[in-house]
């Protein structure tokens, strides 16, 4: 009898023992199979289940990201351009490996037409300029002022960093006050203003002649 109890006791402990194992071996897995990354920015990827030093690789896709190592079992991916890539982690005898699509960046560019003339402007990352974006296209009628700039008042708030600027240039847009778009048609030094700034028009080339010395009428466009 003592013998059968500690057969039984033997066999639910190899048992026990088999069943944590295999749940251990299961535990261990990347954060994600796939990522879906846009050009320019970073991901983590990462082996859970295990604190032992994993070994990461580019197995495919080098030109379109690039790796470096956070932590033992994990890497931070760098997003380089548009394309598809994989990534191979292996720990012991046992790889895992994680698909990672690269997305082109959103395009920062928009369109501007007065009397004719086509202009491309360049705008920056922020909150502002995302809103601006996200209200066109539009065709607004743009005030004169000072000789050097049109402006537009909005019914909408734009949220950002107000300050100063040492020097303005010709093709600067702005916002003034919250709610006021500023296109300046000739350089400023040293302005006493705060304006929040969207980007910059990527030539000036007709812009003065083009906008005139009145009001105007300007279309906005992706």
């Amino acid at each position: 009898m003592k013998k059968l109890i500690m057969s039984v006791i033997l066999s639910l402990s190899v048992l026990i023992t088999a069943v944590s194992c295999a749940e251990a071996k299961a535990s261990v897995k990347l954060s994600a199979e796939k990522l879906n990354i846009t050009a320019g920015s970073k991901k983590v990827l990462k082996l859970n289940g295990t604190n032992k030093k994993v070994s990461f690789k580019i197995t495919s896709g080098k030109k379109f990201i690039s790796i470096k190592r956070k932590t033992n079992n994990s890497v931070k991916i760098t997003a380089l351009k548009k394309g598809a890539a994989k990534v191979k982690a292996t720990l012991g005898k046992k790889s895992y490996t994680c698909v990672v699509t690269v997305k082109a960046k959103a395009s920062s560019t928009i369109k501007l037409k007065v009397n004719g003339k086509s202009f491309k402007a360049k705008l920056n990352n922020s909150s502002a300029s995302k809103k601006l974006k996200s209200m066109l296209p539009m065709t607004i009628n743009m005030s004169e002022l000072n000789g050097n700039e049109k402006y537009h008042y909005f019914d909408t708030e734009f949220s950002g960093s107000e300050k100063t600027f040492s020097a303005i240039h010709a093709g600067d847009l702005m916002i003034f006050g919250g709610n006021c778009l500023v296109l300046f048609y000739d350089d400023i030094k040293n302005s006493p203003y705060e304006y929040i700034k969207l980007g910059s028009l990527t030539s000036t080339k007709g812009l003065k002649s083009a906008l005139g010395n009145k009001s105007v009428k300007v279309e906005f466009k992706k």
